[in-house]
């Protein structure tokens, strides 16, 4: 069976994805190279579980995939269409990365993969295929990158000509054969867009991005955030106001400037808000963390998690009025909510000192 790239692009605009690709599943074997030294650098992720053989052969995952469908997603919205009251940070307020800004993105896009997939079985019947974003075994912007989407930046994050960087992926292993696919562009890893200004590098509060195009994710503090366990003062002094996630390489970025705006509501911030109160965040209970942000892209590491941030947050907020709301965990039994609190306690105390 095949199905022509213009039905497929149109039936996925349909879907909500502005943004389309494919191309053919063979072995990678480029990727494993850059993955191989990843690993060997100590570069990768803690979860970040899947075997270099599934994210290199798409084979493994669907042995009758005759096409990769690359789907793109934009989430930046511009401020002025956002609820003011939803962005504005106060004194207690802490900070969600955009990929944390409205609904679950693995929610939206599995939604809308799901949708797709049932209208190409409508238009083909018998056709088969798997979706994934983030938890699956290939790697999206890898994938973005052959289908000829955009270009990697320095700071490893992958760029659409219009949406720049931010934009989630995923993708559709099917059994159809896709013809008529127009020509993409030059399919290398990376691109040469990037200005040399060297800005991300600069301006990453880890010093992740050890060079361009390369990467240390163990230095990274929106992965940093999302480990359990206890954080390392320096890790904890790293994080600022934020809680879940980090923008600064992507604000910083000049190709980021004058983007085309998502035109998607689910990730317009609501409940959470962008800006969420930490004070209320420490008190809710699991129930109620579950009503408030279980629908969002933060939770999915936990309520414990998101607390121990919180208070790593208000340390380094620096105002003491926030003293009452961290000494009940100062001597909880939970080793990293413990921690974390002392620590924040400790700098406030010297910090009011001088």
């Amino acid at each position: 069976m095949e199905i022509s790239f213009r039905q497929l692009r149109q039936e996925a605009k349909h879907q909500g994805f502005p943004i389309i690709g494919t191309l053919k599943p063979h072995y990678f074997k480029d990727l494993k190279e850059i993955l191989t030294r990843y690993v060997d650098e100590g570069y990768t992720f803690e979860f970040n579980k899947k075997s270099i053989e599934e994210k290199c052969d798409p084979f493994l995952t669907m042995e009758n995939c005759k096409t990769i469908v690359v789907l793109g997603l934009p989430y930046y919205s511009e401020s002025n269409t956002i609820d003011i009251s939803h962005t504005t940070p106060d004194t207690f307020r802490g900070r969600l990365a955009r990929t944390a800004w409205g609904e679950d993105y693995h929610r939206v896009f599995q939604r809308k993969m799901q949708n797709l997939g049932e209208a190409l079985g409508k238009n083909k019947p018998g056709v088969s295929y798997q979706s994934y974003v983030d938890t699956g075994p290939l790697v999206e912007r890898f994938l973005a990158s052959k289908a000829g989407l955009g270009f990697y930046g320095y700071n490893n994050l992958f760029y659409h000509h219009e949406y720049g960087s931010y934009v989630f992926y995923g993708y559709m292993l099917i059994d159809l054969e896709v013809c008529d696919v127009p020509g993409n562009e030059k399919k290398s890893c990376h691109g040469s867009v990037c200005e040399n200004c060297n800005k991300c590098i600069k301006a990453c509060p880890g010093q992740a991005i050890v060079k361009p195009y390369r990467l240390n994710a163990s230095r990274c503090i929106s992965g940093i955030m999302q480990k359990k366990g206890v954080l390392s003062d320096e890790e904890k002094a790293l994080m600022g106001n934020r809680i879940y996630g980090c923008d600064v390489c992507q604000e910083i970025c000049p190709y980021n400037k004058e983007l085309k705006s998502s035109s998607d509501p689910a990730f317009i911030p609501g409940n959470p808000p962008a800006f969420p109160d930490l004070r209320e965040l420490l008190g809710v209970s699991n129930k109620e963390f579950i009503r408030k942000y279980g629908n969002n892209a933060s939770a999915w590491r936990g309520a414990r998690v998101l607390k121990r941030n919180a208070l790593v947050a208000l340390g380094n907020i620096g105002d003491p009025g926030a003293m009452p709301y961290i000494f009940p965990f100062i001597n909880d039994t939970r080793e990293d909510l413990r921690d974390a609190a002392q620590w924040a306690l400790k700098k406030l105390e010297t910090e009011s000192k001088e």
